[in-house]
């Protein structure tokens, strides 16, 4: 690609993604403040933080605060960030095939993805923050942008940030590691590849203590014991399915028989503030290591009931062999305990919800499908003939796949925004993968045709199954 046609390509997407951008935040101003949003924007006001969600998103409130006090600063950044990250990608895959990275630009508008721009809470920030970290990495691999240490610092600042901004994100960290650690190190991509992906593991691992530190020595939070919310909900699915009470007798004799109108396996809600709440307020004098103790036991006496458990609530998050477990699509919902900030559904706003409801409730809708197109574009994606392209589409799949897989084991909750991540991924490396491998007759068929009919019978399946047997 010559430097005349390089540059003429870069100034249409630059203006592109700044139309974008500014009818973006049209379409959602001043912001959604959703309850999550809400109590990070408070608590920035009076400076009261609690590591109840990670507060790095909350800190983030005080100095665009002093710049306006509203909520349209933090839009702007979640905007901002997000056409940012796919000019980026479009530039870098447009180094393999201007169509492709003109696809890659187009992915930004599907309706989904651009449905939670405006909701600013910490699931959407800590995509954001990985997609502009991976958008720079592959720019970089890809040579759309000149490796320099400011760019690098850039990727790996925006990387940790993203970590900080959502606990789990350290499941979708692995492969983003290794593709920032192979731009900043010649002597990494040198490693064999299993000794990569230990030394990944082990890093993504290290922010697990790192949260634990920054909350009490660099954010200085209350305590809440974050982990205290999955723990309940687990020692109530082993209750469930094991019809023995893994809370010990600590609510009485009779709560085997309590917990059946208590626990749903959709989220831990039931027992923070909807069915039992005094589940939840009457075991905080056990958070901590009582409750950690007791939690690990029953999951060891109980290993296959724990296992029920996770699985049901996996089903219900990514809605796949269940009837009754459509989860919200509408962003445009603010905390009720807020009168001060209003949010007006725009025509563009409108029109981005119908068409968000409309994929919805299609086929394509449920979260289940973006964690299956991660996997099976993951096989697809050693089809691409160009080395560099498929190393960069391949870490995309899998920090997407592995993000929605944790949740088997972390999930407590069912909201559709918790994909976010997996659909960004999904939707970035289709482009490629379909002009590479699935057009191309030169592919091999476990690349070409193996991972697109996995998708195409997985789907058709699941919706027999679901419309006819459930």
């Amino acid at each position: 690609m010559n430097r005349t046609a390089d540059a003429a390509l870069t100034r249409i997407l630059f203006l592109a993604a700044l139309a974008a951008a500014i009818l973006n935040f049209i379409a959602f101003y001043p912001g959604i403040l959703h309850h999550d949003a809400w109590a990070y924007f408070n608590a920035a006001r009076h400076f009261e933080f609690t590591n109840w969600q990670p507060p790095l998103l909350g800190y983030l409130w005080i100095p665009l605060q002093k710049i306006y006090d509203g909520p349209q600063p933090m839009l702007v950044l979640f905007v901002a960030g997000y056409w940012t990250g796919f000019f980026l990608l479009a530039r870098a895959y447009a180094q393999e095939s201007r169509a492709i990275g003109a696809w890659v630009f187009a992915a930004a508008f599907f309706p989904m993805a651009l449905n939670f721009t405006g909701l600013l809470v910490k699931d959407i920030s800590m995509s954001i923050c990985l997609l502009l970290a991976a958008g720079i990495a592959i720019a970089i691999e890809l040579g759309a942008v000149r490796k320099s240490a400011g760019a690098l610092a850039a990727a790996w600042f925006f990387l940790i940030a993203g970590a900080f901004m959502r606990a789990n994100a350290l499941f979708a960290l692995p492969p983003l590691i290794d593709l920032l650690a192979t731009q900043s190190s010649a002597r990494w991509s040198g490693i064999d590849w299993r000794k990569r992906v230990v030394a990944t593991l082990l890093l993504a691992l290290l922010f697990i203590p790192g949260h634990m530190l920054a909350d009490r020595y660099v954010f200085r939070v209350t305590d809440m014991k974050p982990i205290s919310p999955l723990q309940v909900f687990d020692l109530g699915g082993i209750t469930h399915f094991s019809n023995t009470d893994a809370f010990r007798g600590f609510f009485g004799p009779n709560f085997v028989e309590r917990n059946k109108f208590c626990y749903a396996p959709q989220y831990w809600d039931v027992y923070g503030w909807l069915r039992c709440p005094e589940v939840y307020e009457n075991l905080k004098p056990q958070f901590g290591a009582p409750l950690t103790k007791l939690w690990l036991e029953e999951i060891a006496s109980h290993p296959l009931a724990y296992l029920e458990h996770r699985f049901a609530h996996l089903n219900r998050f990514l809605q796949f062999a269940c009837t009754d477990c459509k989860q919200l699509v509408t962003t445009g919902i603010q905390s009720t305990n807020q009168h001060e900030f209003s949010f007006t559904p725009t025509l563009v706003y409108r029109a981005i919800d119908f068409a968000s409801h409309a994929i919805d409730a299609s086929p394509l809708g449920p979260p289940y499908v973006w964690l299956l197109i991660c996997l099976s574009w993951s096989l697809a994606a050693f089809g691409i003939p160009n080395e560099k392209t498929r190393y960069a589409t391949l870490m995309l799949t899998l920090s997407g796949a592995m993000y929605a897989i944790a949740y088997l084991a972390v999930g407590i909750a069912s909201d559709y925004r918790y994909i976010d991540w997996t659909m960004l991924c999904g939707l970035v490396a289709t482009p490629a993968i379909v002009a590479r491998v699935f057009l191309r007759r030169g592919a091999r068929p476990l690349f070409r045709i193996v991972p697109l009919a996995a998708v195409i019978a997985i789907i058709i399946l699941r919706e027999i199954t679901v419309r006819f047997l459930l």
